[in-house]
């Protein structure tokens, strides 16, 4: 099938694959794959148009924990956004071998969600393990935020979800800080050890979430809802 190519996926296609064979590969998964700006991919409307609770994971990497959810979950309507080529295409290959028609992934921010959604257009958004920024210096530049937060309340439904993980106690402990000061969300689920906890038989692994189990390491888990 051909299609006209925007300008952004006429850059993509440019790329030299001798540096990132990647970004010539992405292209051949373009059913599966978002590359433009939300208000060049009709893709989106059509897919935001099926039945179904709609589901976003952010940075979602090279896709075993969409995969596996949307095996599980049929009748959900997943998205991912990751912005690596390599994870893009890696995450689209499962899926394609694997039959999951439920799933699609956007080359996107997750500061860009009040750009792709409308508001309370979600049912459930994932954060998992996202980069702790661990030096004082640098934690300007988690995605956690208080402006963050409100511009996901915001793009939640009233009965929608926020799950979050990460094996970063401190970043854990200063979410669930920012989450008690600020009137967007309440935590309604809320785990140390998320492996030997009541919420273990529901959770569906990512990549590092299975190396981390691997070796015995505690992930910190917290599901909280919107206040209206």
């Amino acid at each position: 099938m051909t299609h006209s190519l925007n300008p952004r996926r006429e850059k993509i296609a440019a790329k030299d694959p001798r540096r990132n064979p990647y970004t010539q590969k992405i292209l051949e998964y373009e059913d599966w794959i978002w590359l433009e700006r939300p208000e060049h991919t009709p893709q989106l409307v059509e897919y935001l148009g099926r039945p179904g609770p709609l589901v976003l994971d952010l940075g979602c990497g090279s896709g075993n924990f969409l995969r596996e959810s949307a095996r599980i979950s049929p009748e959900k309507r997943f998205i991912g956004f990751e912005l690596r080529y390599k994870r893009l295409v890696l995450g689209a290959r499962k899926f394609k071998k694997w039959g999951v028609e439920n799933v699609r992934l956007a080359q996107a921010r997750a500061e860009e969600i009040d750009q792709w959604f409308e508001e309370d257009q979600l049912d459930r958004v994932h954060v998992n393990f996202p980069d702790p920024w661990p030096k004082q210096r640098h934690r300007k530049n988690r995605l956690i935020q208080e402006p963050w937060l409100a511009k996901l309340k915001g793009r939640l439904k009233s009965s929608g979800e926020f799950m979050f993980k990460t094996d970063h106690q401190e970043y854990f402990t200063s979410v669930l800080e920012l989450l008690k000061k600020t009137p967007h969300f309440e935590v309604v689920e809320l785990s140390w050890d998320l492996h030997n906890s009541e919420y273990a038989e529901q959770n569906v692994l990512t990549e590092f979430e299975q190396l981390f189990r691997s070796k015995g390491m505690p992930v910190y888990h917290l599901k909280a809802r919107p206040i209206r």
